[in-house]
């Protein structure tokens, strides 16, 4: 598994690439692979999702660059909950991604979502901690499998299903 922090991880990525475009010896970069090029939107991805939801409100401009579909509709609703609650999200999600798996048309990614670091307030109280379908409280971390579909020549973030279940 590879350790991503929301906050970092995008920048680590950013300047790992960089780096692979600047070596010494004249030979061209390593491409990346599909499954680099999707790992690498889903940590851009997981900043934009994680700055809305500690802003309650989203940048649609950045939004645009990395979801689609259901994702898309599902962050602009969890934002929405976040703003009209009158809540307030603070502190940082960590974020550790497993090996993506190709699926030909589609790319999976599973992230085990730690947000022990997360705090949810309203009125400066504490908010109940989220509940799975059986009415238990929400493992920490939880593992949150993402798929991303490529349009337009880039991969985006289409759908994600938190795995209830599983553990990381």
């Amino acid at each position: 598994m590879r350790k991503h922090h929301s906050a970092l991880g995008g920048v680590a990525l950013a300047l790992a690439l960089t780096l692979m475009g600047c070596s010494d010896d004249g030979a061209s970069p390593t491409p990346m692979t599909p499954e680099e090029k999707a790992a690498a939107q889903l940590t851009t991805y997981l900043e934009v999702r994680d700055d809305a939801l500690r802003a309650a409100t989203i940048d649609f401009k950045r939004l645009n660059k990395v979801a689609t579909g259901q994702e898309f509709l599902n962050l602009q609703q969890n934002v929405s909950g976040i703003e009209r609650s009158g809540s307030k999200v603070t502190g940082e999600y960590v974020h550790l991604l497993d090996e993506p798996r190709d699926r030909g048309s589609q790319v999976l990614i599973t992230d085990c979502e730690d947000r022990s670091g997360v705090e949810r307030t309203k009125d400066g109280k504490p908010v109940p901690e989220p509940k799975d379908p059986e009415g238990n409280p929400l493992r920490n971390p939880v593992p949150i499998q993402y798929e991303l579909i490529k349009q337009k020549g880039r991969w985006l973030v289409n759908s994600s299903n938190v795995l209830w279940d599983k553990s990381c």
